[in-house]
C-alpha cells in the first residue's frame, strides 16, 4: 500500500514535469513566431517607407517637369514643350493625394504636406500665368514674370520642404528597423529563458513536492480557523436576529401598555389633585398606586429603549463634560463604599448622541456595577477616541467601520462567565434575586447604542470584573455652548383653546380633563377627519394636541394636511410608540415637540408652556428683525 502511494506520487511528479516541459516548448514556439512576425512587420514598414519616399519623389519630379516645360516654351515658342507642364498639372492632385494617404498615420509628415500644398498651387499658378502671356503674344511680359525670381524662390522652398520630408522618412525607417531589432533581441532572450526554465524544472518539481505537505497542513489549519470564524459570525447573526425579533415584540407590547398606563397615571394624578379628604390612608393608597403605575411606565420606557423605538434627539455632545458632570452625582448616589474614578481622554472628539439618554445609560451601568460589587469596589469611567476598522466590523456584523467616541465603565465586581455573557443583553435576563432587578439595564443600553448608530462591547471575567464599552459615532460639528437661560415669557394657559385628537377614548377623556384642570378650553376629536371639521367649525383654536399612531390617518399626516390653512397653530404630539411618523432612523424630526405617554397634568402643563414660550420667542425675534430693517431703511 505504501509502495503504491510512493509510485503514484512519483508518477504525479513525472506528469507534472512533462506538462511543464510541453508548456515551455509551446512558449518557445510562440516566441519564435512572434519574432518572425516582428521581422515581417519591420520589413512591411520598410517597404512602406520606400513607397512614401517614391511618392514624394514623384511629386517633386512632376513640379520640376512642369517648370522645365514652361522654360522650353518661353525660349522656343514651340507648343510641344508644354506637354510636360500639361501632364504635371493633371497628375499633381493625384500624386499629392497618394502621398497624403501613405502618411495618414504621421502627423508631422501631414503638416509638411500642408506646407507644400500652397507652394505647389502658387508655383503652378506662376507657370500658367507666364504661359498665358506667351500664348497671347506678350513674350516680354512673360519673361518679366520670370525675372521677378518668384518662381525660383518657390522652387527653393519646395525643395527645402521635400528634403526635410525625405530626411524625416529616412529617420523614421531607421527607428522602426531599430525597434524591430530590439524586439527580436527581447524575444530571443525570452526563448533562452524558457529553455533555462525547462532545465530548472526538475529541481523545482522536487522542491515543490517537499513543500506540498507543509502547505496542505497550513491549508487545513486555515480552514479550521475559517470554520471557527464563520461559526462565530453565524452566532452573532442569530443573536442579532433574536434581538430584532424581541425588539419588535416588546415594541408592540409597549405601545398598548402605554395607552393603558396613560389612562391609569393620568386619572390617578387628577384624583390626587382633586382629593378633598384629609384621610392620609386614602392619599397613601393613591400615591402607592401612582408609584406602581410610574414604575410600570419606566419599564415600558426601557422596553422601548431596548426595541430601539424611543425618540432620540442627537446633538454634538462633549462627552468629557457629560462624564464630569455625572461623576459627582454618582459618588453621592452609589455610596461611600464605591470609589468612582474618571479618566478623560485628551483631544476627545464630539459625539453625535442624545445626551439625556447617554446619561441614563451611564447611570444604568453604574448601578449594575454597584450591585455586582455588593457596595464595595472601584468604578472607573473612561473616555477615548476609537477607530473601528474593517477587520473589527467583519468580526462584528452589526458594526460600521469608522471613527467613534468610546465610553468605558469598568467595575471590580464578581464578573460573568461565558454563559452569562451570551445572554447579558437579553431583556429580562438577570442574575439578581427576585425583586432586585428587571433585567432590562444592559438591554436598554444595547438598544440605545444601536439606535444611536453606535455599538456596545462587553468584557468580563469571573472574579476580576466587567467592562462595558459604548461606542458612539463621532460628530463633525462642534458642541453648542451652553447659554444662559432666557427670561421666562408670559405663557398663561388659562382660556387657551385646545383641540385634542385621540382615538383611545380613555386617553382622550383624561387629556380633556387635564386641560380643563389647567384652565384651558378643551375640545375632543376621535380622529383626523373629525379634527379637520372641528377646526373649520370652531374658530380661535390655538393648540393642537394629537396622538401620533391612530387608525387610518396618523397625527403627522393630519398636521401636514392643515398646515396651509392654520399656519400659526401650535402642535404638540403625544404617543406611547413612535415609528416612521415623527421619528426617522431613530431620530425625532426637527421642529417636533413630543409628549410621551403616560404623562401627568404637570407634564402636560410644562410641554404646553414650553411650546407657547417658543412661539412667543419666535414672534419677538421676527418683530425685532422687522424693526431693524425699518431702522436701516430710514
Amino acid at each position: 500500500m505504501k509502495r503504491r502511494l510512493i509510485q503514484r506520487l512519483a508518477g504525479s511528479r513525472e506528469t507534472a514535469a512533462m506538462v511543464a516541459g510541453f508548456v515551455l516548448l509551446v512558449l518557445a514556439g510562440l516566441a519564435a513566431a512572434a519574432a518572425a512576425l516582428a521581422s515581417a512587420d519591420a520589413a512591411a514598414w520598410s517597404v512602406h517607407s520606400a513607397e512614401v519616399r517614391q511618392a514624394e519623389a514623384r511629386l517633386f519630379r512632376l513640379v520640376q517637369e512642369a517648370e522645365t516645360g514652361q522654360r522650353g516654351y518661353l525660349l522656343t515658342g514651340d507648343p510641344s514643350y508644354l506637354d510636360p507642364f500639361t501632364t504635371a498639372r493633371r497628375e499633381l492632385p493625384a500624386a499629392e493625394a497618394e502621398l497624403r494617404a501613405l502618411t495618414g498615420d504621421n502627423a508631422a509628415q501631414q503638416a509638411r504636406l500642408d506646407q507644400l500644398r500652397p507652394i505647389i498651387d502658387e508655383k503652378v499658378d506662376e507657370l500658367a500665368r507666364t504661359i498665358g502671356r506667351m500664348q497671347a503674344g506678350d513674350q516680354a511680359g512673360a519673361l518679366a514674370i520670370v525675372r521677378t525670381n518668384k518662381g525660383r524662390d518657390l522652387m527653393r522652398r519646395f525643395r527645402s520642404i521635400s528634403v526635410e520630408f525625405d530626411r524625416a522618412e529616412v529617420e523614421l525607417q531607421a527607428t522602426r528597423t531599430d525597434r524591430a531589432a530590439f524586439r527580436r533581441s527581447i524575444l530571443a532572450a525570452v526563448i533562452l529563458i524558457a529553455l533555462l526554465l525547462a532545465a530548472a524544472l526538475a529541481w523545482l518539481v522536487i522542491r515543490t513536492d517537499r513543500r506540498r505537505t507543509h502547505e496542505l497542513r497550513s491549508a487545513n489549519d486555515a480552514l479550521r480557523r475559517e470554520i471557527s470564524q464563520r461559526q462565530q459570525a453565524e452566532g452573532q447573526l442569530r443573536q442579532a436576529q433574536k434581538m430584532e425579533a424581541l425588539g419588535q415584540l416588546t415594541g408592540g407590547v409597549a405601545h398598548d401598555f402605554n395607552n393603558m398606563l396613560a389612562i391609569i397615571v393620568g386619572n390617578l394624578d387628577l384624583l390626587t389633585r382633586r382629593l378633598i379628604s384629609d384621610d392620609e390612608r386614602v392619599r397613601a393608597m393613591i400615591e402607592n398606586a401612582l408609584g406602581g403605575a410610574r414604575r410600570a411606565a419606566e419599564l415600558t420606557k426601557r422596553l422601548l429603549a431596548f426595541s430601539r423605538l424611543q425618540p432620540l434627539q442627537p446633538q454634538p455632545t462633549d462627552v468629557n463634560r457629560c462624564v464630569c458632570e455625572m461623576s459627582e452625582m454618582l459618588r453621592r448616589s452609589l455610596g461611600e463604599g464605591i470609589a468612582v474614578e474618571t479618566v478623560l481622554g485628551g483631544g476627545l472628539w464630539p459625539a453625535l448622541v442624545d445626551r439625556p439618554q447617554l446619561e441614563s445609560a451611564i447611570l444604568n451601568l453604574a448601578v449594575n456595577a454597584r450591585d455586582a460589587m455588593a457596595g464595595q469596589g472601584h468604578l472607573t469611567i473612561e473616555t477615548a477616541n476609537a477607530m473601528l476598522d474593517q477587520a473589527y466590523a467583519d468580526a462584528h456584523v452589526e458594526v460600521t467601520p469608522g471613527q467613534y467616541v468610546a465610553v468605558s465603565i469598568t467595575d471590580t465586581g464578581a464578573g460573568m462567565d461565558q454563559g452569562v455573557l451570551a445572554k447579558a443583553f437579553d431583556p429580562f435576563f438577570t442574575t439578581k434575586g427576585v425583586g432586585q432587578g428587571t433585567g432590562l439595564g444592559l438591554s436598554q443600553v444595547h438598544g440605545f447604542a444601536k439606535q444611536s448608530n453606535g455599538h456596545v462591547k462587553l468584557y468580563s471575567e469571573p472574579g476580576v470584573g466587567t467592562t462595558v464599552k459604548i461606542y458612539l459615532p463621532r460628530s463633525q460639528a462642534v458642541p453648542a455652548l451652553v447659554q444662559a437661560t432666557p427670561a421666562r415669557l408670559s405663557s398663561d394657559l388659562a382660556e387657551r383653546k385646545v383641540l385634542v385628537v385621540e382615538d383611545e377614548a380613555g386617553v382622550r377623556s383624561f387629556a380633556l380633563s387635564a386641560l380643563r384642570e389647567l384652565g384651558c378650553w378643551a375640545i375632543g376629536a376621535d380622529g383626523a377627519e373629525m379634527a379637520r371639521r372641528t377646526l373649520a367649525e370652531q374658530p380661535g383654536i390655538e393648540i393642537l394636541l394629537t396622538d401620533v399612531v391612530m387608525p387610518g390617518e396618523n397625527g403627522r399626516a393630519l398636521v401636514d394636511s392643515i398646515r396651509g390653512t392654520h399656519p400659526d397653530l401650535i402642535v404638540l404630539f403625544m404617543t406611547g410608540y413612535t415609528r416612521n411618523a415623527i421619528v426617522h432612523n431613530g431620530m425625532l424630526d426637527p421642529g417636533v415637540r413630543l409628549l410621551s405617554k403616560p404623562f401627568t397634568v404637570a407634564d402636560l402643563a410644562r410641554e404646553l408652556q414650553a411650546a407657547l414660550e417658543e412661539k412667543q420667542r419666535g414672534q419677538l425675534s421676527s418683530s425685532n428683525m422687522t424693526s431693524g430693517k425699518k431702522a436701516g431703511s430710514s
